[in-house]
C-alpha cells in the first residue's frame, strides 16, 4: 500500500512538471505606456545588504511615460533616511522627479502603511502606482512590461488591475545568499514557476496597480494589518472584478550578506502568510513545491522491499526536479542550479513549512508579530533581541559612510 501511494505521488509530481513546462502566461491586449504617469514608491527601512546600491539605481523611463520617484522612511532616526535623501538628490541630478518623504508609519506592517501614506499624499501624480522594494535594482525593472498591461483586457475578458514581475537573485556572498538564490532561481517556489501554477498569485517585490483598481478596493491603509499585503491586495483586486497579470520580465534583487537563519526566517514569514491568508495552499509545499526530498527519502525507505520501484521513484523525482530548475533558470535568464542546491532549497522550504506550522509569532524588521484567526497582524510586547539591536547599531554606523552610487554591472 505504501509503495503504491509513493509511486502515485511520484507520477503526480512528474506530471506537474509537464503542466508547468507547457503553460505560458495569460495573453493581454495591453494599453501601452504613452501618456501614462506613474508614481514609483520605494519603502525603505534600515541598510540591509544591497539596499545602499539598489536605492541609488536609476529608473529606465519608456518614451512617452512620466515618472515620479518617492523614497519613504518611517522615522528620521532610521539610518535609511539619510540614504533616501541623498538618493533623491542624486536622481534629481539625473533629471528624475524624485523626492524623499518621512511617513511616520507605525504598522504593524510598516511597508504597507508607508505605501498608503505616500499614495494619499502624491497619488494625484500618477494614474499608476508602482511599488519597488528597496533591495531591487531599479534599472532592471522593465516599466513598459510592468505598466502597459494595466487597463488592458486579459484572454479571459477581465481588465488587468495589477501587474507584477518576479524577483531573481544573481550575486551571493554567504551560504544564506546561495540558499536564497537557489529558491528564487531554481525551485518550484521560484515566482516564475509559481506564476505558471497559479494565475492569481501576486508578489509585491515589483508591483504596478492601476488607479482604477485602487479606487475600487478600499483604502490602502487597511493593508497595514496584513503581513502579506501583496496577497491581500491581489485578493481585493480580483474580488473587485479585475485580473492580476504576471509580467514575463524579472527584476534583480541585490540583497546580500544574509545568514541561513535570515533566509529561513524570510521563507517562514512567506509560509506564515500562506497559512493565514491562503490556508489550503499551504499543503502544496510538502505535497509538491518541496516534495522532492520526501519522495527520495521514501524511495530509500522502500528500497529493501521494492528495489525496482524505489529506483524508479528516486530517478523520476530527481529528473523532474532538475527539469523545474531548468525551467526556472530559463525564465529568469540565470544559470541553472545544481541538483544538490535544488535539494537544499527544497529542504529549506520544508523546514520553513514546519516552522510556520509550529510558531505563533514571527520576527520582521526588528518587531515580533502574531497573526489572529482572521489573518490580521497583531504586535506583541516582546522587545527586540540583542542581535536586532546590534544590527541596528551597525546600520547606523554604516549610514555615516554610505555613499550613493550605481552598482557596478
Amino acid at each position: 500500500m505504501v509503495s503504491t501511494l509513493l509511486a502515485a505521488w511520484a507520477i503526480a509530481y512528474a506530471a506537474m512538471v509537464v503542466v508547468v513546462a507547457s503553460r505560458r502566461g495569460a495573453r493581454v491586449r495591453d494599453r501601452g505606456v504613452h501618456g501614462r504617469r506613474a508614481l514609483i514608491v520605494r519603502p525603505c527601512t534600515g541598510l540591509r545588504g544591497g539596499v545602499v546600491h539598489a536605492m541609488a539605481t536609476l529608473p529606465v523611463c519608456p518614451p512617452g511615460m512620466t515618472l515620479t520617484w518617492i523614497g519613504c522612511v518611517a522615522d528620521a532616526d532610521d539610518p535609511a533616511w539619510a540614504l533616501v535623501q541623498r538618493c533623491a538628490a542624486t536622481l534629481r541630478g539625473h533629471g528624475v522627479d524624485a523626492h524623499a518623504m518621512l511617513t511616520g508609519a507605525r504598522g504593524p506592517n510598516r511597508k504597507a502603511e508607508q505605501i498608503a501614506i505616500v499614495d494619499d499624499a502624491h497619488g494625484g501624480q500618477g494614474e499608476v502606482l508602482v511599488v519597488i522594494d528597496a533591495d531591487v535594482d531599479l534599472a532592471t525593472v522593465d516599466l513598459r512590461s510592468l505598466v502597459s498591461p494595466l487597463g488592458g483586457t486579459r484572454d479571459d475578458g477581465r481588465v488587468v488591475g495589477a501587474s507584477w514581475a518576479a524577483p531573481i537573485e544573481r550575486d551571493a556572498d554567504t551560504p544564506g545568499d546561495h540558499m536564497s538564490r537557489a529558491v528564487l532561481g531554481g525551485s518550484w517556489h521560484a515566482f516564475t514557476v509559481l506564476a505558471r501554477l497559479d494565475r492569481s498569485v501576486i508578489v509585491g517585490k515589483a508591483l504596478a496597480v492601476s488607479r482604477a483598481a485602487l479606487n475600487r478596493i478600499g483604502p490602502l491603509a487597511e493593508l497595514r494589518h496584513y503581513l502579506g499585503e501583496d496577497f491581500e491586495l491581489g485578493r481585493r483586486i480580483e474580488q473587485a472584478g479585475f485580473a492580476v497579470h504576471a509580467s514575463p520580465s524579472t527584476v534583480m534583487s541585490l540583497a546580500t550578506g544574509r545568514s541561513v537563519a535570515d533566509v529561513v526566517e524570510r521563507y517562514t514569514r512567506w509560509l506564515w502568510v500562506v497559512r493565514a491568508q491562503r490556508p489550503l495552499r499551504l499543503l502544496g509545499y510538502p505535497l509538491l513545491i518541496a516534495a522532492a526530498p520526501l519522495l527520495i527519502a521514501g524511495a530509500i525507505a522502500i528500497a529493501p522491499i521494492a528495489p525496482v520501484l524505489a529506483a524508479g521513484v528516486g530517478l523520476s523525482t530527481l529528473l523532474a526536479r532538475l527539469a523545474i530548475a531548468t525551467i526556472a533558470a530559463r525564465a529568469g535568464r540565470i544559470p541553472r542550479i545544481s541538483a544538490l542546491d535544488a535539494l537544499r532549497a527544497d529542504a529549506l522550504l520544508l523546514f520553513a513549512f514546519a516552522c510556520a506550522c509550529r510558531r505563533r509569532t514571527v520576527r520582521w524588521a526588528e518587531h515580533t508579530l502574531r497573526i489572529d484567526a482572521e489573518g490580521r497582524l497583531e504586535p506583541t510586547t516582546e522587545a527586540p533581541d540583542d542581535g536586532a539591536r546590534q544590527s541596528r547599531e551597525q546600520a547606523r554606523r554604516e549610514a555615516v559612510t554610505a555613499g550613493v552610487h550605481r552598482p557596478q554591472r
